[in-house]
């Protein structure tokens, strides 16, 4: 159609991505408030059930979406932007930051930095009301001033109300976010690292053999012959990732009864964590020894020094609840760090 303006497949996937956003954060506080234990502000079952599972996780998803709708184009640039910039990195270690990322985002910031984030957006919207509707469509007129009031107002009961009822128990709910963090969900946080990271340890030997076969024949025969079955390489890493979260975690209770996981990470102390190990130290020797460059199957220094880690503090330092949380927070971070300097760099413009 003339004049119409087509928009690449990078970018429509980009879209999607912040739309997707905009649907997981409600889906994550209405969750959220399962876990946290029930306000009860009324002293009515029915008016607390609302309060607790409606109307809180309503007021924490608002903000989020005012933000995500207000920078859409921004953070469609940064999730474009990012793309490229880790382009080099295999998709497979990818998804271990990401994982990494989004659990500790889950467990700790959004738990905590939502309740002042609502508390601050609710001023603010209230603010731009009382001055749009009192002044700009008014022009500060007596009529123009108390709808702006009472506009106001309305905006902020229902926020503040929760923020009065919230924040009695936010450092309650701090220390049962720590809490369970402690008795629980680190081993079965840190239990899916675990499994991941061995998997994918698991699977890049395999990588670096094809990566061998190609650039043997890029120098016999100018161009390669040989190609990387990827595909069934990421199964191969997925069904070990799935065996290894079955003999890891422990068992884990559901509103639809316990999912029987064996807890059996012994195995991976005594065997399966030395198995991986030893993959990573030889595969860097060899490189070393090769001089071996432009290979991805396990990363640059940073990606092997935090593999390392994992591998390592699941040896010999099992035990240390500080440590496993730095080495989580560890591998969060660098995957803020990237996140953040793409949103520093991506225009607020829509791009095509």
């Amino acid at each position: 159609m003339h004049g119409e303006v087509k928009v690449s497949p990078d970018w429509i996937a980009t879209r999607v991505a912040v739309v997707l956003l905009a649907i997981i954060g409600p889906v994550y506080f209405f969750l959220l408030m399962l876990f946290i234990p029930q306000m009860m502000p009324f002293g009515d079952t029915l008016l607390d059930w609302l309060f607790h599972y409606i109307a809180v996780p309503i007021v924490f998803s608002a903000p989020w979406l005012g933000l995500i709708y207000y920078q859409r184009y921004r953070l469609a640039n940064t999730v474009h932007i990012m793309d490229e910039t880790i382009s080099s990195v295999p998709l497979r270690w990818r998804v271990f930051y990401g994982i990494n990322a989004a659990f500790v985002l889950m467990l700790f910031v959004l738990p905590m930095t939502t309740p002042p984030l609502a508390i601050i957006l609710g001023l603010f919207v209230a603010g731009t009301v009382f001055y749009r509707i009192g002044i700009g469509k008014f022009g500060g007129g007596k009529p123009g001033a108390a709808l702006a009031v009472l506009g106001a107002l309305a905006l902020c009961i229902l926020p503040t109300f929760v923020m009065l009822e919230f924040l009695p128990s936010y450092l309650d709910v701090w220390e049962y976010i720590l809490a369970t963090w402690e008795s629980f969900w680190l081993q079965v946080v840190y239990g899916f690292a675990q499994c991941l990271v061995n998997a994918l340890s698991f699977g890049a030997p395999i990588y670096f053999i094809y990566f061998g076969a190609q650039e043997y024949d890029r120098g016999l025969y100018g161009e390669v012959y040989t190609k990387t079955p990827a595909g069934w390489i990421r199964l191969l890493e997925f069904i070990l990732f799935m065996v290894f979260l079955i003999l890891y975690l422990p068992p884990i209770p559901t509103p639809l009864g316990t999912i029987p996981f064996l807890n059996q990470s012994i195995l991976f102390t005594s065997i399966i964590n030395w198995i991986s190990l030893s993959i990573v130290g030889i595969m860097y020797i060899v490189k070393f020894v090769l001089k071996v460059q432009n290979d991805t199957t396990i990363g640059g220094v940073s990606n092997l020094f935090v593999i390392g880690l994992f591998l390592v503090v699941e040896l010999f330092f099992k035990t240390d609840l500080l440590l496993i949380t730095a080495i989580i927070w560890l591998a969060f971070l660098v995957y803020a760090a990237l996140t953040s300097v793409s949103y520093l760099r991506a225009s607020s413009r829509e791009i095509h």
